[in-house]
């Protein structure tokens, strides 16, 4: 029940990026007409050239021009039919570019925040292969479906003058066509739809099972989830070929009307040329036509298949650009020189009005102060980080810089002042020095050397092959999650940001990297506000003060020696 409104918002939304191409798309009809005018002449030519040859006895010489004329016709309709799918091609990549160019715009615009409902799998799948199914339903389904409606009626206008029995045949027998088109068409919708939810699903998770590879491999569940990869794929093929058992009955139905309807006329016209009543060149006419005027109806039902294919991916696309954009920073104030002093006054944020993030939360940053945020998984603690590097705006609540509302500051001008280190940094494929210099492009050797000396990255960057001309792989391959912490460490003492958000920077190191990770954080702190998210004893003893969160709500904020035993904090 659900499904004839979303169809039709679909639908709707599919014409008004037709709109958009209206140019290249109102070029292809006037092409399919002319195409649809040179088949006339086609067929005309042909029966006169048979009746003056078989009937009227003329000479090979006597059709010489007619002979001419056809070639040069059928030459004209396969150079039409090739501007024709050149135009068609260059509408739908028109509209493909222009759909994904808005689709990454607006998941910018969202960002992680906006995003909370959607998984990565099925964004990818949408702005993939969803964009790439509307291709066919722009290059075959809206033409042919003009077609349909125009060159049927131009043909029937020709044959009825001469013979009007076959027309009445035509007539009566074309409107089958649409009719069982629309039938099966009704069963098609339902697979499609539900073909790509599967393909979604699926999409979501070989892309969960490719990220947790490596502790699938330590646990020894790779060979089980592979046949659960099997058992998926096998159900999805079975599927695709349930989609293409009922394309192939709808051609059959088509193909099926089509020709007894073409074989009736053939009748007609045998009895008509046996009575005397009709010429051979008329009767071939009519029956060389009539092939020709099941054509545009029997094209749009194969191209309805098509049609289902867009819908179903518009029914993704259109939402998600339809999802209104945040509320961003809007302020011209710049931030004022040295570290900042924050404070988080009430703030509230919930991904999706529902689950996780922070309710009414209370925290203050003193300038140049070094914070660690703790607390059990899902208590908000990267929600409150993602609230202060302007990842999302609080729901209720204000978070104060120097006195000043957030949103009150220009946000490049805020942005500039931060360095962000997630738990997992990411690392281009290039050399050590150039993804050292993604922030700060126009860094010395000087600076890089400080930056690489305070992050304790000195040594094992000096014996790499090349240094740092030494290309990475994807990710960072080629170094060690210890190394790369450090790396990104240094690139945020690089940058010279005044606020410094780090996530578990420490999580997973072995001691000594640890050690070394935890020496460069209280480097990194001097002359710095910084937030660290950690449940690390090795990193809580380098803080100023520690903020404990619970359900959303700063429970506590205490010193590192209040927070751990005696013993530890003395270690």
């Amino acid at each position: 029940m659900d499904s004839t409104p979303k169809n039709t918002g679909a639908e709707r939304w599919l014409f008004a990026e037709a709109k958009k191409v209206r140019g290249l798309l109102f070029a292809v009809v006037a092409l399919s007409a002319v195409i649809g005018v040179l088949v006339v002449a086609q067929a005309r030519l042909l029966a006169t050239a048979c009746q003056r040859v078989v009937i009227q006895g003329e000479g090979v010489e006597s059709v010489t021009s007619l002979a001419l004329t056809l070639v040069l016709v059928a030459v004209g309709r396969s150079m039409f039919s090739w501007i024709l799918e050149h135009r068609s091609s260059a509408a739908a990549a028109r509209v493909k570019q222009a759909v994904r160019s808005r689709l990454y715009r607006k998941i910018q615009a969202l960002g992680p925040a906006g995003l909370g409902g959607s998984d990565t799998a099925s964004l990818i799948e949408t702005v993939t292969k969803g964009v790439d199914e509307l291709e066919p339903y722009f290059t075959r389904f809206l033409p042919h479906a003009v077609l349909a409606a125009l060159l049927p009626l131009m043909f029937l206008v020709i044959i009825v003058p001469s013979e009007w029995r076959a027309g009445l045949v035509l007539l009566f027998s074309a409107p089958c066509i649409p009719f069982f088109m629309i039938l099966i068409g009704r069963g098609s919708e339902k697979l499609h739809r539900r073909q790509w939810s599967r393909l979604s699903r699926m999409a979501g998770h070989l892309l969960d099972l490719v990220q947790g590879l490596p502790d699938l491999i330590i646990f020894g569940a790779a060979k089980r989830e592979a046949a659960v990869i099997a058992r998926v794929s096998e159900e999805y093929r079975s599927a695709t070929m349930s989609v293409l058992r009922l394309a192939f009955l709808s051609a059959f139905a088509l193909e099926f009307f089509a020709t007894v309807g073409t074989a009736v006329v053939a009748v007609i016209v045998g009895f008509r040329l046996l009575s005397g009543n009709l010429s051979l060149g008329e009767g071939l006419f009519v029956l060389l036509m009539a092939p020709e005027f099941y054509l545009p109806l029997r094209n749009l039902g194969l191209s309805y298949h098509a049609r289902m294919q867009g819908v179903a991916a518009a029914e993704r696309i259109a939402p998600l650009l339809a999802t209104p954009d945040p509320e961003g920073f809007s302020g011209i104030l710049l931030p004022s020189p040295g570290p900042p002093a924050v404070r988080f006054e009430g703030v509230s944020f919930r991904y999706g009005g529902v689950r996780g993030g922070v309710s009414g939360a209370d925290l203050e940053l003193p300038a140049g102060s070094c914070t660690a945020l703790v607390g059990e998984s899902g208590a908000g603690k990267s929600t409150l980080a993602r609230l202060l590097i302007g990842l999302a705006r609080p729901e209720r609540g204000r978070i104060l810089i120097n006195g000043h509302d957030l949103t009150l500051l220009a946000p490049d001008a805020w942005r500039s002042c931060l360095a962000w280190v997630p738990q997992a940094p990411y690392f281009t494929s290039g050399t050590v020095r150039e993804n050292l210099l993604l922030g700060r492009p126009d860094a010395s050797e000087y600076e890089i050397s400080d930056a690489l000396e305070a992050a304790a990255a000195t040594q094992f960057v000096s014996r790499l092959p090349h240094g740092l001309d030494t290309i990475l792989g994807e990710q960072g391959a080629g170094l060690s999650g210890g190394e790369l912490r450090r790396l990104a460490l240094a690139r945020a003492y690089l940058c010279k940001a005044t606020l410094v958000v780090l996530d578990e920077p420490t999580a997973g190191l072995d001691p000594e990297n640890e050690r070394l990770v935890g020496e460069a954080l209280a480097r990194l702190s001097m002359g710095r506000t910084v937030l660290v998210i950690s449940h690390r004893e090795q990193t809580l003893i380098h803080v100023d003060r520690i903020a404990e969160m619970v359900d959303g709500r700063i429970d506590r904020v205490v010193s590192p020696f209040e927070f751990l035993k005696p013993s530890e904090a003395a270690a």
